[in-house]
């Protein structure tokens, strides 16, 4: 196993002292080039923004957020995506990615906040996105139609606290949410209410009626691991990155899987790793095989590759407060962002990093801070 830190003096090599230039969009970039990645990012100058690049380090697009954001949901075909707003805030704003400018905002209604995470279904026609109804103290699924302008209409129980990460499974009408548990209210931003009673689920729906077709959830020793963040592989297998609310010097789990009528599955851990990672995992994301799963815990600075179906570890790799995580288009590679500048590629069956360079005066990739995630458009 071969594990590399990102050298930030040699990814910054030459740019010190470069002016920050504007990042004007690049509509007619060609998909050969390979695919747009997104992400959040605070600049240098405190400004969050939301970023479009390519692996060979060019940026498509850098545009100002009105606060934090979190995630992003693609749509189907590349030519959508919707950032959200990190909780408890209330706005969600539609990315045109060709023309590479904000095309609608979303509010969400009063008495909801989001939840920083979203789906579109298979049509790229309905947005769901992860909301606390506070007042009732449950979650919910805010169902939003682009063909009427992002018009929301309607919503859908999670039959949870905190619902954080959704996603969609191959079938296109059953959708999978982490409930974290975590009971919280806006007037509190970051405070949590439950933590003695909390009860995170893994719970399957069905996006078309809100029917639910499952729910499951870890022992109850362990009812104070937060299910936050999934990313879903081959045969509907869903892989589960986990953060530990309970006392400091517990020898928790933080990863899992999970497929059909089974039990949440734990990945058992090497205890060097495992306290590496001091409770928190990140953010969850599956290779283009969908079965190498990338799991990061950016407090630990530390990514780990699994086999998900046998629960092999595969690799570790080092990089600075390092959340943000997507596959490419190869087999076993992923690219993850780092919080302290610089985004890289990552080779899961070795942990070789990759620094990406930023392509001529362009400084987006290597400079500020990159927020919690990733995602391929």
């Amino acid at each position: 196993m071969h594990s590399t830190a990102i050298d930030r003096r040699r990814l910054l090599a030459g740019l010190a002292g470069a002016a920050a230039l504007p990042i004007l969009p690049r509509p007619l970039a060609a998909a050969s080039r390979g695919p747009l990645y997104l992400g959040g990012r605070l600049d240098d100058q405190g400004q969050y923004r939301v970023s479009g690049f390519r692996a060979d380090g060019d940026t498509a697009f850098d545009l100002q957020l009105p606060a934090r954001g979190h995630a992003l949901a693609s749509a189907p075909g590349g030519a959508v995506a919707v950032i959200f707003a990190r909780r408890p805030g209330t706005f969600a704003l539609v990315l045109d990615l060709h023309a590479g400018t904000v095309s609608h905002e979303i509010a969400s209604p009063d008495g909801r906040h989001f939840f920083g995470h979203g789906v579109f279904d298979p049509d790229g026609r309905l947005l769901y996105a992860t909301e606390n109804d506070h007042e009732a103290g449950r979650g919910v699924l805010g169902i939003y139609d682009r063909e009427q302008g992002y018009r929301r209409i309607g919503e859908i129980p999670t039959y949870g606290i905190g619902p954080h990460e959704l996603r969609l499974l191959a079938d296109g009408t059953t959708l999978v949410v982490a409930n974290g548990g975590i009971l919280t209210d806006p007037a509190l931003p970051r405070v949590k209410l439950n933590l003695p009673t909390m009860t995170p689920s893994l719970v399957y729906l069905d996006r078309r009626d809100g029917r639910k077709l499952g729910e499951f959830r870890l022992p109850a020793e362990l009812h104070q691991l937060s299910i936050r963040h999934i990313a879903v592989g081959r045969d509907a297998r869903v892989g589960i990155a986990m953060q530990y609310q309970g006392p400091a010097g517990d020898p928790v789990p933080l990863i899992a899987t999970h497929r059909g009528s089974a039990e949440i599955r734990p990945i058992e851990a090497p205890a060097r790793l495992l306290k590496g990672m001091k409770h928190y995992c990140g953010s969850a994301a599956f290779d283009r095989t969908g079965r190498i799963l990338a799991i990061s815990a950016p407090r630990g600075n530390l990514l780990s590759f699994w086999d998900a179906e046998d629960g092999r570890l595969l690799s570790s790799a080092t990089i600075p407060d390092g959340c943000g995580v997507t596959a490419t288009a190869r087999a076993g590679e992923f690219l993850a962002s780092s919080g302290q500048g610089g985004v890289a590629r990552i080779d899961a069956l070795t942990g070789t990093v990759t620094p990406i360079r930023a392509v001529g005066l362009d400084t987006v990739l290597d400079t500020g801070h990159w927020d919690n995630h990733l995602a391929t458009a």
